[in-house]
């Protein structure tokens, strides 16, 4: 079977309402193969998930989409309720109205509000960085951010990030990343969507099943793993040792035997 591992291929941008150009999709795997759609974290790309695309590619069809106010869709502004929709649109459109979905971090938090939204779309979850609610302690993370973010401006904020990329990932890694660019607008946008809200409840009324996929070193986002955890209907949970939020990038072979460890266990 020959697959388009490097570089992830790019499926041609349709023009939208009004002419204008619609959000990047990246695609790789083959056509019948069983369908992954990966939503990146906050602030970065879909270009997060290159290290799964190209291995899980091998036999998945492997679909990442940028999230509003991200990478190709930068020029939107980002609300929960619209990153569903968005991801909702490409299940339809390039996973067959089906798909196992996979977040980090932000994009956990709209996994779990697309498979409230539309069960019968999702065939299961992998979750990480996203098993705590965005409330108490984590509540005022939005503002502090937002401070923070306005106060160094985007030129300091995008050098500390690449800086830390750099020192947590390695440099190819982390190239990808930095080229790919950061969207610090979306990043106060998105907290304060979330900000206040009950994603274990809306985990909860999801009958699929789900894999919490944990770095362990996650301390803050896995302060509410284990009611995640007791909640979801039909779940099971991991941990990535030595990683952290970002477990996919941070140990991305682990994480990705993982996914696909999971993803043979499902009922597609």
């Amino acid at each position: 079977m020959n697959v388009e591992l490097h570089p992830v291929r790019t499926e041609p941008e349709a023009a939208g309402a009004g002419g204008e150009t619609a959000p990047s999709v990246d695609v790789a795997g083959p056509a019948r193969g069983a369908p992954i759609v990966f939503v990146h974290g906050i602030r970065v790309t879909r270009k997060q998930w290159l290290p799964q695309m190209r291995t899980l590619s091998d036999a998945y069809r492997c679909i990442a989409p940028d999230l509003p106010g991200h990478g190709s869709d930068s020029a939107s502004r980002f609300t929960l309720e619209d990153a569903a929709t968005r991801v909702e649109q490409v299940i339809e459109e390039h996973a067959g109205g089906r798909a196992l979905v996979a977040g980090v971090s932000l994009g956990g938090y709209v996994a779990i509000e697309l498979a409230q939204r539309v069960p019968e779309k999702v065939a299961g979850l992998v979750l990480t960085g996203c098993s705590a609610n965005p409330r108490g302690v984590l509540a005022v993370v939005p503002p502090t951010m937002a401070l923070f973010s306005r106060a160094l401006g985007d030129r300091w904020l995008s050098y500390v990030n690449s800086m830390n990329f750099r020192v947590r990932y390695g440099d190819e890694l982390a190239e990808e990343q930095i080229d790919a660019g950061f969207y610090f607008q979306a990043m106060i946008d998105a907290l304060q969507h979330l900000r206040g809200k009950d994603f274990r409840r809306k985990l909860k009324e999801y009958p699929g099943p789900v894999l919490l996929l944990n770095g362990e070193r996650d301390t803050l986002y896995r302060l509410g793993e284990l009611i995640f955890l007791a909640a979801a209907q039909d779940a099971r949970l991991q941990l990535v040792h030595r990683a952290g939020h970002v477990a996919n990038l941070e140990q991305p072979e682990a994480y990705t035997r993982a996914l696909r460890s999971f993803a043979r266990s499902i009922d597609w």
